[in-house]
């Protein structure tokens, strides 16, 4: 009877936090994140994840969403397991197909990702932390690896090429300031014209980023950078 009392209490909350998020004002970044981070049982849809990859290649949205996706992985009840785990899948996405700074802001966020190696919650004798953790374990691996980040950023810009999901770019100058941001060559997409609304030629990330079919540097998790760069990559941003 215990039990049942704490999971009928456990999805009392979880609905209340949902409808919080759903009440409070917030800008279309952040319905898109909140959306994609609820409670709900079933999944995000990878057109929603999509847009919210695009999101991060402005400086402002970037942080918005980074902002909300890290709180879903901190300090969370375990009874929220589910907002735990689609914050990883979140994650992931972006990873694979976000702006790279994205990859290592996860890089140097890889504690929080470890201590989820250690996640526990179980509904009776049901282990709801096993997908929670083992999520964790592919993260970890993902990002300890230059090459295979290049590998699955490459295959998900090429699925979204092939199904016309080729996103748009932002120009910095909406957000980030003329200037080049340091260490990310020409990570762009190259045709969302973000907030001042000026040109990507431009921008803060160049001309060539992962939604990008022109040649030159492309930034360092991309097999053009690979190909054409003899400097080794530099993977000092790891754990």
């Amino acid at each position: 009877m215990e039990y049942l009392k704490n999971l009928n209490i456990d999805k009392i909350r979880n609905a209340a936090e949902d409808a919080l998020n759903q009440a409070k004002p917030k800008t279309e970044v952040e319905a898109r994140v909140y959306e994609a981070l609820s409670h709900k049982n079933w999944g995000t849809s990878s057109t929603l994840m999509n847009e919210i990859s695009r999101d991060t290649f402005d400086f402002e949205r970037y942080s918005t969403v980074m902002k909300i996706m890290w709180e879903s992985l901190q300090n969370q009840r375990p009874a929220a397991w589910r907002v735990v785990f689609k914050g990883m899948t979140l994650l992931e996405h972006l990873v694979k197909n976000g702006s790279e700074r994205c990859v290592d802001e996860a890089r140097s966020h890889s504690h929080i990702l470890r201590t989820l190696l250690n996640f526990n919650y179980y509904e009776g004798t049901t282990d709801r932390g096993i997908g929670v953790r083992e999520k964790a374990k592919q993260l970890v691996e993902l990002l300890g690896d230059d090459e295979r980040i290049r590998e699955e950023r490459t295959k998900a810009k090429q699925l979204r090429e092939k199904f016309g999901g080729n996103l748009g770019g932002v120009s910095s100058s909406g957000g980030g300031g003329g200037s080049s941001y340091a260490g990310y060559g020409n990570d762009d997409y190259n045709s969302y014209s973000g907030g001042g609304g000026g040109s990507s030629s431009g921008g803060g990330y160049g001309q060539s980023g992962i939604g990008s079919s022109s040649a030159g540097f492309s930034g360092r998790y991309s097999d053009t950078n690979n190909e054409t760069s003899s400097s080794p990559v530099d993977d000092t941003t790891n754990d």
